[in-house]
């Protein structure tokens, strides 16, 4: 289930605004592993991007975006990337592809380590 944005757009995913402030710790409710929202977090903690095509593919479920925005409501920063995806029927179609900040990764990391 692991994707990779284009160049382009990868560059806007991650690109962090420099702070002196110190990073705020992480407050989030975590799904049971065992709930579709949970193996959407699994992977996402792994630094996949998924799309919609991917949830369907994993456990067959067409609805990722309301895992997405269940676990945006629990506090998780998930990013959303535009990718084209143009079709014959739509030439402008875009779809979104979901990650989580690198720096969210390693925090999560590091909370894991330190249990």
């Amino acid at each position: 289930m692991k994707k990779t944005p284009t160049q382009t757009n990868a560059n806007g995913v991650h690109g962090e605004q420099l702070s002196f402030l110190p990073t705020p710790e992480l407050s989030v409710k975590w799904p049971r592993h065992t709930t579709i929202a949970g193996m959407v977090l699994s992977e996402l903690l792994q630094g996949s991007f998924l799309d919609h095509q991917d949830l369907i593919n994993g456990v067959s479920s067409w609805r990722l975006a309301v895992y997405i925005n269940r676990l945006k409501n629990w506090g998780w920063p998930i990013q959303a990337i535009d990718k084209p995806a143009p079709t014959e029927q739509c030439p402008s179609r875009c779809i979104s592809l979901y990650a989580l900040p690198p720096a969210v990764i390693a925090q999560v990391q590091e909370m894991r380590g330190a249990a």
